[in-house]
């Protein structure tokens, strides 16, 4: 599982404002496909340059709506360095983003701060400072490389397209409108999507430039869509303000919240069957979560109503498959775990799927505990030993060995080198992938190994965003934390969207590969330290071929039947219904327990009861090896 759970306003870049000033918008002629320094040189000819020379930073304030959610804006802009920041302040959340010059930043609603620090992140914040600095109006566009522009029409209107790429930035895609030459949008492809900014509603706003007033256009409306999510970000401003400059400490990390109390360190138990669960206390009131650092604190509704707590806004969140979960946010008073306590909590609010909370005649999950907790404490996860101990980072020294392994995040998992079959990767660690380590496919093509992999056995997983086609395979040896592990069961998935579709991952590792170790994760030195344990043996891969989910408690919906399988062989098809496992009503029985029984060994005999419409039958499955 991984969720990625994001307000877009975090990912707004640096505004692309536009100097105009010898012309009013409509007077400027348009060009036919100009080359890319052309079409720069026109923009750049709406003004005199000068009319920039004294103006060093910018401020803007206003209002934003995002996610059902409005509340007010703010941003400042460096444009000799290329330094910003953003905040916004939502009531239920407050959220930031900057780039200091060194570091870029992300506040997340809980206050909690994390630098995104990948290569990927790296090349994206090169960009914004590229756009902040108005490199696109030199002469020489700040060193960027320009592909030719073109002519498009659009929604009625014409502009003249280019995409520039600044030293070693992301490529960023500029519309200009055709008439005016006022920059219109941006548009840039993330890891697992595409970003459009929309910039509308230019006004002119005066600066006084010696003994001369001028004016520079700036836009008032800031539109930001992601191809990942039908929410939008709306932001109307009230006020821009040229300044002369800004100190540096402007553009710097706020300080984390003090809302964290734990004397020492503490620990307590871990239930791990493939997820990894702890049970926690939301304002004194128990629930089991899945400790998960691929994603956020979350909630479900129905645990929001026990709390007697009133969800706000409407957001989308998204995870492994292609589709989205409604999003709405609350505030919890006091969250404990073991002997620590957090305070004023921010948590998200998702109706996740029946089958990822349900255990059978056990309560059902909570949610998900996740990024909030990480960024407050040094944890150490205890795989073999199955406990959890967190300390506050300050008084953690790491000193019962292993290997330190920097850790580097894009979003808001963490992301190490790792190696499949030799072969050098970005691989995410994340505890809530409740399998295998899982191949992305962008990564896998490059490489050479994606028609190799979708030679393995068709199956299917379940994430937030529903369901997710994948194939598993053994390969040579997967690399992780210092460690070869030979002969691994690996899943490739081949997902057109959500998060196992990334452009910049090579992998995901689950519990599988990450239950041969012991974690200490700092990231507030950005390290994991990975001490190898012996004896941890993989999970078999399951022997019947056969997938099936459980909707709701009367039963397992059989999801995909490989063909000539054991499961196929019984008669089963996509579309049955188990309603008994060796006897035993489904009621009773939760997904992990129907997964065990289908990893005896090898001849063991797993009768089911199953409906195909309101045909009843009996389907017995003799289980036999499906991966070499």
């Amino acid at each position: 599982m991984n969720y990625s759970v994001a307000i877009m306003a975090l990912a707004i870049p640096a505004c692309g404002l536009h100097a105009a000033w010898a012309h009013e918008p409509g007077k400027a002629e348009p060009l036919a496909a100009p080359s890319g320094l052309a079409a720069l040189a026109r923009a750049r000819a709406a003004g005199p340059e000068s009319a920039w020379k004294d103006i060093r930073s910018l401020t803007a304030r206003g209002r934003i709506d995002t996610s059902g959610l409005s509340g007010s804006w703010t941003r400042a802009e460096d444009l000799t360095e290329g330094r910003y920041v953003v905040a916004a302040d939502l009531g239920v959340m407050r959220i930031a983003e900057g780039y200091d010059g060194r570091v870029h930043w992300r506040q997340d609603p809980s206050g909690g701060v994390h630098p995104l620090n990948g290569a990927f992140s790296q090349m994206r914040a090169r960009t914004d400072a590229w756009l902040a600095r108005r490199d696109w109006l030199r002469a020489d566009a700040g060193g960027a490389r320009l592909g030719a522009a073109e002519t498009r029409a659009h929604e009625g209107r014409e502009f003249v397209v280019l995409e520039a790429t600044p030293p070693r930035g992301q490529p960023v895609e500029m519309w200009f409108d055709a008439s005016t030459f006022l920059l219109e949008r941006t548009v840039r492809t993330m890891p697992i999507s595409i970003q459009t900014v929309r910039y509308s509603d230019y006004r002119r706003v005066s600066w006084k430039m010696s003994a001369n007033m001028t004016g520079i256009a700036l836009p008032h409306t800031i539109e930001t869509s992601d191809s990942s999510s039908p929410s939008k970000d709306i932001v109307r401003v009230d006020h821009w303000e040229p300044r002369k400059r800004m100190p540096k400490a402007a553009f710097a990390a706020p300080t984390p919240p003090a809302d964290t109390t734990l004397d020492g360190e503490t620990t307590v138990p871990l239930d791990i069957q493939g997820l990894v669960v702890v049970g926690a206390r939301l304002n004194g009131r128990d629930f089991d979560f899945i400790l998960d650092t691929g994603g956020h604190n979350i909630i479900t509704p129905e645990v929001a109503k026990l709390l007697g707590l009133h969800p706000v806004g409407e957001g989308a969140s998204g995870g492994s498959g292609s589709g989205t979960l409604t999003e709405q946010y609350v505030r919890i008073e006091r969250l404990e775990l073991g002997a620590a306590t957090l305070r004023d909590q921010h948590f998200y609010v998702l109706p996740l799927q029946y089958s990822t909370v349900e255990r059978g005649e056990r309560a059902p999950l909570a949610g998900l505990l996740g990024l909030e907790i990480f960024e407050r404490f040094a944890v150490r996860i205890d795989y073999p030993g199955a406990r959890l101990t967190l300390r506050k980072p300050d008084r953690f020294r790491h000193t019962t060995g292993g290997v330190s392994v920097p850790i580097a995040f894009d979003d808001d998992q963490p992301f190490i080198e790792g190696r499949m079959n030799g072969v050098s990767g970005l691989f995410g660690v994340d505890t809530g992938n409740a399998s295998t380590l899982v191949v992305q496919p962008v990564w896998a093509r490059e490489n050479g190994l994606a028609d190799a992999l979708k030679r393995g056995v068709e199956t299917v997983s379940y994430g937030a965003g529903g369901a997710s086609s994948n194939w598993v395979s053994r390969v040579h040896s997967v690399e992780v934390g210092g460690v070869t592990l030979p002969r691994q069961i690996v899943r490739y998935a081949e997902d057109k969207s959500g998060a196992f579709s990334s452009r910049t991952e090579a992998a995901n590792i689950g519990t599988d590969t990450l239950s041969n170790f012991v974690l200490d994760i700092d990231y507030k030195r950005g390290v994991i330290w990975f001490e190898f344990r012996q004896g941890h043996v993989s999970r078999p891969f399951n022997r019947a071929g056969m997938s099936a989910i459980k909707d709701d408690p009367g039963g397992f919906r059989v999801t995909l039947v490989v063909p000539d399988s054991p499961a196929a062989q019984a008669g089963l098809e996509p579309g049955d219904l188990i309603l008994a496992v060796d006897g035993v009503p489904a009621q009773r029985l939760s997904g992990r327990n129907l997964a065990d029984k289908l990893i005896q060994a090898v001849g063991t005999e797993v009768v089911l009861a199953t409906t195909r419409g309101s045909v009843a039958r009996t389907a017995i499955v003799s289980l036999r090896e499906m991966l070499p």
